[in-house]
């Protein structure tokens, strides 16, 4: 086993010891100045670079040209064919009417008066732009009713196929809310809606009911009564129109 101590530091008086840390912190200042120097400079090139940047300058094509490319659109638009017109199958919207050459200050109500004789079955209107609408109804005997009463003094109408650009483009961005026919609300009563709201809650009503009230419940009974035999009396006399159609097939 070796007995050689290991090298110690040679001994530094403190005058040296107090030059020596000085000079370290000279050192470490002019290391500062001279890293604050070099940004200075680095950031006043930088706003020489930039102010000699003009847009017709070939430099920021050459370092920067990658920016203002725009990358092509690879989105297909499935709406519309290689000629820009809109796909569309007519005969799904045999139910639709385009309205049109009617002023541009018109608004639904002076439509509406065009069709006072659609408020039983249906209808609801639709605008593509101030000087064309689309009017929905219930079924494509309606629109056709509705193609040869509307005068055309102050509004005429077309079928889909014979439409203008924009409504074609309005129905093809989403042909499945349009496939539907209008369907009327079924008749409803407040009485109803409080006797569900009653049953879930859990309550109970202990309140007698006037003379007005029991009257009140008899008439919306009737209203209902009467909603449903006219469905059933619709439904049933289109099961009779297939039939026949059916038998003229034969």
């Amino acid at each position: 086993m070796s007995s050689k101590k290991p090298p110690q530091a040679l001994y530094i008086p403190p005058a040296l010891r107090v030059n020596e840390s000085a000079s370290d912190v000279n050192k470490s200042l002019c290391f500062l100045e001279s890293k604050i120097y070099d940004s200075v400079d680095g950031q006043d090139d930088l706003e020489g670079r930039l102010k000699s940047i003009t847009l017709c300058d070939n430099s920021v094509d050459n370092h920067n040209s990658s920016a203002f490319k725009t990358k092509p659109s690879n989105q297909k638009r499935s709406h519309i064919n290689k000629d820009g017109e809109p796909i569309l199958k007519p005969k799904d919207f045999q139910h639709i009417l385009e309205l049109y050459n009617f002023p541009k200050d018109f608004q639904n109500c002076h439509l509406e008066a065009e069709l006072t004789g659609f408020g039983d079955s249906g209808f609801y209107l639709k605008w593509v732009d101030d000087s064309h609408c689309l009017a929905v109804f219930s079924s494509n005997d309606e629109a056709n009713r509705a193609l040869t009463q509307i005068s055309g003094l102050f509004m005429k109408a077309r079928r889909i196929e014979d439409a203008s650009l924009a409504s074609k483009l309005k129905i093809a961005l989403s042909p499945g809310d349009w496939a539907m026919p209008y369907k009327k609300r079924p008749v409803t009563t407040s009485s109803t809606a409080r006797r569900l709201i009653s049953n879930h809650l859990g309550i109970v009503s202990t309140k007698t009911k006037s003379c007005e009230e029991t009257v009140k419940e008899e008439r919306d009974k009737a209203v209902l009564q009467e909603a449903r035999e006219t469905n059933l009396l619709i439904s049933d006399s289109s099961t009779v129109c297939i039939y026949e159609r059916f038998l003229l097939f034969l």
